[in-house]
């Protein structure tokens, strides 16, 4: 299953020319990682007041289409893969039309805040993040 959420781009996200700056993306990617987290019962504030975190330690992006100045967009968020500390998510930002600007793959490590040592996933944050793992299919099954 995917999270989604709805972000509409402000002014602040855009540079001179009324289209989002990229640096701004990440800013974006970082609030429906967080929008993500508060869904599904743990806010990432309370995670840090806790002394854990989702540190973000790989991105790769996709840029494939503009965004402007007043754009309706649906973010979306996806895990890849949650193994004994880290999650793969896979982040999309699509276009009122459904038409996808940017896709991006990251991976977070739940760690330690502030000292950054991995730590296990505890079993309720891991219940509660496994209805997002995307779904596989073998090519035997139907």
């Amino acid at each position: 299953m995917k999270f989604s959420v709805p972000k509409l781009v402000r002014f602040h996200h855009c540079d001179p020319a009324g289209i989002v700056f990229y640096p701004q993306f990440f800013y974006l990617l970082h609030e429906v990682q967080e929008d993500f987290l508060a869904h599904i019962g743990f806010p990432e504030h309370k995670l840090i007041a806790g002394g854990t975190g989702v540190p973000i330690v790989d991105l790769k992006t996709e840029f494939l289409g503009m965004c402007r100045n007043g754009d309706a967009l649906v973010m979306t968020l996806e895990l890849t893969r949650i193994g004994n500390s880290s999650m793969g998510m896979q982040y999309e930002i699509h276009g009122e039309a459904g038409d996808i600007r940017l896709r991006a793959h990251g991976v977070v490590v739940y760690s330690e805040v502030p000292h950054g040592k991995p730590v296990r996933i505890p079993e309720a944050l891991r219940s509660a993040l496994l209805p997002y793992l995307q779904q596989t299919t073998s090519p035997g099954d139907t």
